[in-house]
């Protein structure tokens, strides 16, 4: 069997699986994840029967992918300021305009305008929008995954000390 039939053969052994599953009531995220926990069945009468038809963790590739798609369609708006150096004074200075701004957004722009070692301090450290995996992955953690409205810090990258401050993020497509 050569090597294109074999191909030929997986897909359409797939996708007859793919008509049943979606045909069948575990189309559905929670349900399939329900269903293939406890393999639920009704009762009528004395005889038991099965609920479900398919195996429901073959749509597993389609909701990691669809995940994967929306985890990139994720923006976010974020300020930051940048000392650079990872020795202990750039950490003591980023910790010292931290606890002078606190959760401020004016004084938090205007710090960035004072002491950032990045270019974006002009702009009093805005960097604009941006979607996940742009920056490096120590500011994308933050970014992506604290509370908005709230300045975040010291946060140590291989640039420096950032204090960040998540302006606004998009979490659904």
């Amino acid at each position: 069997m050569s090597h294109v039939s074999m191909v030929r053969t997986a897909v359409r052994r797939h996708s007859k699986l793919l008509r049943k599953t979606w045909r069948s009531p575990a189309t559905t995220t929670a349900a399939s994840h329900y269903w293939a926990e406890n393999s639920l069945t009704s009762i009528k009468g004395n005889n038991k029967r099965s609920i479900h038809s398919t195996y429901a963790p073959s749509m597993g590739i389609f909701n990691d992918a669809k995940n994967f798609l929306a985890g990139l369609t994720v923006r976010a708006e974020a300020s930051h300021i940048l000392i650079k150096g990872t020795d202990a004074e750039a950490e003591q200075k980023i910790k010292a305009i931290k606890e002078e701004i606190g959760n401020d957004v004016t004084k938090f722009a205007e710090a960035a305008t004072q002491h950032s070692d990045c270019p974006s301090g002009r702009q009093g450290g805005s960097l604009g929008e941006f979607g996940r995996y742009s920056m490096v992955p120590e500011f994308d953690k933050v970014v992506f995954n604290e509370e908005v409205g709230v300045v975040h810090g010291p946060i140590r990258t291989s640039f420096g000390f950032h204090l960040i401050f998540i302006e606004r993020r998009s979490d659904s497509i």
